[in-house]
């Protein structure tokens, strides 16, 4: 359990679907799972049943990176430093890959949605970053992750797109 003071953790309700979503202090951002399946177009059964150990859903998840780690959030304020709420979280990438997952191995369009949302809004931030002189070399560190590519694989990939982009030009 880890415990954090109330002004530490931010937490929200978006909509009926995610019910939770918690900033730590330390930059961290979780989900709370509590409604990961609603938000899925499933019963508030689904994250625990796809989940399970040794089921071949939770196999293929980790065979995309999903590490499936579960963190309880002990939620304390007030000047008495109470208990507020306790939340079971997962990860924002564990999140996003379990997302990805299911739009792409079971065509949800509730997934789907998801994605397409998370695309859009990333890209308007990486946009107004970019015009506004802010690195998005960030983006880098994702592509890898994600592609499971090194970092020199994607340097080449990279330098070969710069190639023929200057070859359109000259």
């Amino acid at each position: 359990m880890h415990p954090f003071n109330i002004d530490q953790v931010h937490y929200t309700t978006l909509r009926h679907s995610i019910r939770t979503a918690i900033a730590l202090s330390n930059g961290e951002k979780r989900i709370g799972i509590e409604n990961i399946g609603i938000a899925l177009g499933h019963s508030k059964q689904f994250f625990f049943k796809r989940t399970q150990r040794e089921s071949k859903e939770l196999k293929n998840l980790k065979q995309t990176g999903f590490s499936g780690q579960q963190v309880w959030v002990k939620i304390i304020g007030g000047d008495s430093n109470q208990e507020l709420f306790r939340a079971k979280t997962l990860g924002l990438r564990d999140f996003v890959k379990l997302v990805t997952y299911e739009a792409t191995v079971y065509r949800n369009m509730k997934a789907i949605i998801l994605l397409a949302v998370f695309a859009e809004t990333g890209i308007e931030k990486i946009l107004e970053d970019a015009f506004s002189g802010r690195s998005i070399d960030f983006i880098l560190d994702k592509i890898v992750h994600y592609s499971q590519w090194t970092y020199e694989e994607l340097e080449e990939v990279l330098a070969y797109n710069r190639a023929e982009v200057r070859a359109l030009y000259h």
